[in-house]
């Protein structure tokens, strides 16, 4: 069966007995689409000197108030650590959290868009290198490294950061030297509701 424009267009779409529309249809992730339609995909790198403490590595905050930031990726990596106990161990970890609330300190972040050919820019805050924060986290994961290994958590854009809202990599441990490093991919996504 065919099924015909009724504006006189002349396009067709073709109907099969099992009641399908024929299509031809491109799959993409959702980060390429939005990196190549909307320019609208980032990343955000921070780093930390180990020191015996709890450590925020990097911290970011939308202050965007018609975009959500919405979470795809997260990597988070120790290089070098040394000086403390011998990985994996229970004490030494890196948390993931929502919540909390630039004080002081740190090193501001740029986030980089990843569509070289877009001109559109994050509206958000960001710092790494240990900056002070202040409230109550909502810790969601966490993570126990070995020594150098490096992890991705591919969240899918299922971390939605509205206006106001933050998101945070910490590393806890006992070392006292090395670094930990951490990156936020990321998009603007217009509010939908």
């Amino acid at each position: 069966m065919t099924i015909k424009d009724g504006t006189g267009s002349g396009y067709e779409a073709s109907v099969n007995s099992f009641h399908l529309l024929a299509v031809n249809s491109v799959s993409r992730s959702i980060q390429q689409w939005i990196s190549s339609e909307r320019g609208d995909a980032y990343q955000a790198l921070g780093t930390v000197s180990l020191s015996a403490a709890t450590l925020p590595v990097i911290w970011l905050q939308n202050d965007d108030p018609d975009r959500n930031m919405v979470i795809t990726y997260i990597r988070m990596q120790l290089v070098g650590p040394t000086g403390g106990t011998s990985l994996p161990v229970s004490t030494n970890y890196f948390r993931i959290g929502l919540g909390r609330t630039y004080s002081s300190g740190g090193s501001a972040v740029t986030p980089v868009n990843l569509n070289t050919g877009s001109g559109n820019e994050a509206s958000i805050t960001a710092y790494h290198n240990g900056p002070t924060l202040t409230g109550t986290i909502k810790e969601f994961d966490r993570w126990y490294p070995s020594n150098s290994d490096m992890i991705t958590f591919n969240k899918e854009g299922s971390i939605v950061i509205p206006q106001g809202g933050s998101i945070e990599v910490d590393y806890i441990g006992d070392h006292t030297g090395g670094i930990a490093y951490a990156r936020v991919s990321f998009l603007m996504f217009p509010k939908v509701f």
